[in-house]
């Protein structure tokens, strides 16, 4: 008899779990904003037809890549010009219309996550926009996507090169340059070597577990504790984030505060500078086929960008 009553039970158990399967994958929130989608697309073509289009997971993969994105699952519309208008997630990626500086990037040969890391394959917003804890890379929006430019263009390092198309990365390059921040970090692509402070030439290729096991979280105000959180945070108040430990009892647990000098940095600045050191990175880390950068000419040092 108690064999009955368990075998019922457990097969009571695995039908909701059946149909709670069911209902979420019906349910799933990338259909509502595809639906959504369509409807607005059938409006602006006059064409009611397109507004019952079937909804499915929508998907760019390169093998040159080797990177899935669904992004554009639900961001529909990032190469529609008519949409430019439209709310996320709907709307057309900025600069794309009028043969701006994204339509020089076919999206079926990019994708979206080479520039904006998180997790192409992913299709709800909790698990790609936000900080998402389990992630090598957290995804760069705003201004902080700028530091995904240089994967490709190393040009950019360039002290007489400015880019308006990436004007805060631009904005913590110039302030690299004139904190003199190589004097002490060693900055490859400055042709800086020294060692009074971390090597830098590398942090943007980091991911945030390499990064966090040897940084310190515990003075960070946000309780985001992932990496252009800690590097914001050093920027705006380098011995509260850093303090050290030189009153340890065991001598050899004591710390000197960073050398880091304060800056007095306004928010701007701190955010173009954590842009500029997430922009460091290392080709090899990276592994952006050859074909995919542009052509270049040398220049002072440097890679200079040809159209």
């Amino acid at each position: 008899m108690k064999k009955h009553i368990m075998f019922a039970a457990l097969s009571v158990i695995i039908f909701l779990e059946l149909g709670m399967f069911v209902y979420r994958e019906y349910s799933a929130e990338w259909k509502t904003y595809q639906a959504t989608y369509y409807e607005k697309l059938a409006e602006k073509m006059n064409d009611p037809k397109l507004a019952g289009s079937p909804l499915r997971v929508n998907q760019i993969w390169d093998k040159n890549l080797n990177r899935p994105d669904r992004c554009v699952t639900c961001h529909a519309g990032i190469a529609n010009p008519a949409f430019e208008n439209e709310p996320q997630p709907y709307t057309t990626h900025p600069d794309f219309k009028d043969e701006g500086f994204i339509s020089k990037h076919s999206f079926e040969k990019f994708g979206c996550t080479i520039c904006h890391e998180g997790d192409g394959q992913a299709v709800t917003v909790a698990a790609t926009h936000g900080v998402v804890r389990h992630l090598d890379r957290q995804l760069l929006s705003a201004p902080y996507v700028q530091a995904a430019c240089t994967k490709c263009h190393y040009e950019l390092y360039s002290r007489d090169l400015y880019w308006p198309e990436a004007d805060v990365l631009m904005k913590g390059k110039q302030l690299a340059y004139e904190l003199g921040c190589g004097a002490c970090h060693a900055i490859r692509q400055f042709g800086t070597d020294p060692t009074a402070a971390p090597d830098i030439s590398n942090l943007g290729s980091k991911t945030e577990l390499a990064f966090s096991l040897v940084h310190d979280f515990s003075q960070l105000e946000s309780e985001d504790h992932i990496t252009r959180v800690w590097e914001w945070e050093h920027f705006k108040n380098p011995r509260k984030i850093v303090p050290g430990n030189p009153d340890a009892p065991n001598p050899r647990d004591r710390t000197s505060p960073t050398i880091m000098p304060d800056w007095d940095l306004t928010d701007e600045e701190a955010t173009a500078l954590t842009v500029f050191v997430l922009s460091l990175r290392d080709p090899q880390v990276e592994n952006v086929p050859r074909s995919y950068l542009p052509k270049v000419d040398g220049h002072d040092g440097f890679l200079q960008y040809r159209e």
